[in-house]
């Protein structure tokens, strides 16, 4: 019922702003709805089985310039480019989380961030394919059974109808049990292991559809943009979604995307920073981290009980 009720309010929500009829908003509301899809896929992996990465800037990256060449090289339609790209990806992901997942803890991240830093850097470096700092231009826009949806209000219904529909399968896996084992391996991979679970499949296959999430975004990001460049997929990106993930709550379908809308709306107040932006973001993800570790709305919910609970205490003295 809970669940119905916030989807309810969110759609309430988004119709409320795409009736003023601002194009500044209905813009912002595309890009939270965009990066809501890596956002999810990387709170799948880490939040939900304890698998650090820092590299899903890459999956995204990969998964918006692979709808671009796959729809320039075979001449198919948007929807299919997205599709492939999303598989592609998908499964390179499995294999990523294949020689990965041998490593735990810190060596792990930093396998994941080499491996960010690698794809950037083929991004960067590969002018014949991807048109290096000259970014790729030239991507048509969405088009499904006829329709172009070329403005930003038809693409904010697509987004938008894609992400929940992500959400709503990322919560349906996360009880399922799937989900059981994915927490069970986050609080102690020895004993999920001990009761049958076969850790290292498990961990492939949500990398799997980590990676499948962040590429479906990518995809639908390269077809509304219409142009890509190496920079949006960086490391600072990587950052920015574990931000929203820890803001959101790690463990929470639904409060991840609280933390994409908070971490938006913040990084629009950063842009006078420029690339300076990216110290802010650390800055706020370590004092999210220690003082809100069950997510900014849990924390300050905690903070008023425990308020609460003080006052109460100093009144009865």
């Amino acid at each position: 019922m809970m669940r119905w009720r916030i989807l309810a309010l969110a759609a309430a929500a988004l119709l409320a702003c795409a009736a003023t009829g601002n194009g500044y908003i209905i813009s912002l509301l595309v890009v939270i709805g965009l990066q809501a899809l890596p956002a999810m896929g990387l709170a799948l992996i880490a939040g939900f089985t304890g698998q650090i990465s820092l590299g899903h800037a890459a999956f995204y990256g990969l998964g918006a310039y692979g709808a671009a060449l796959i729809g320039r090289w075979l001449g198919v339609p948007a929807w299919v480019d997205i599709a492939l790209s999303t598989a592609m990806v998908a499964l390179l992901a499995w294999a990523i989380g294949w020689l990965v997942f041998r490593l735990k803890g810190h060596y792990l991240a930093m396998a994941t961030l080499a491996f960010g830093i690698i794809v950037q850097i083929c991004f960067t470096e590969m002018h014949g394919v991807t048109g290096g700092q000259d970014g790729l231009t030239g991507i048509p826009p969405l088009s499904l059974f006829g329709l172009t949806f070329r403005s930003d209000a038809a693409m904010l219904a697509v987004v938008w109808l894609v992400a929940i529909a992500a959400i709503l399968a990322a919560q349906n896996l996360v009880a399922s049990p799937t989900g059981l084992a994915m927490r069970a391996i986050a609080e102690n991979e020895v004993t999920a292991r001990s009761v049958g679970n076969d850790v290292q499949s498990i961990k492939r296959l949500i990398m799997m559809v980590s990676g499948a999430f962040c590429a479906l975004g990518g995809g639908l990001y390269a077809h509304y943009i219409g142009y890509l460049s190496p920079g949006p997929f960086d490391v600072g990106f990587s950052i920015k979604l574990l931000l929203m993930v820890a803001i959101g709550g790690f463990a929470d379908v639904w409060g991840v995307l609280l933390g994409v809308i908070f971490i938006t709306l913040i990084g629009e107040l950063l842009k006078p920073l420029g690339a300076y932006d990216i110290v802010a973001y650390g800055t706020l993800l370590v004092v999210s981290v220690i003082y809100c570790p069950n997510g900014l709305l849990r924390g300050m919910a905690a903070l008023v009980a425990r308020a609460r609970r003080t006052a109460i205490a100093g009144s009865t003295r």
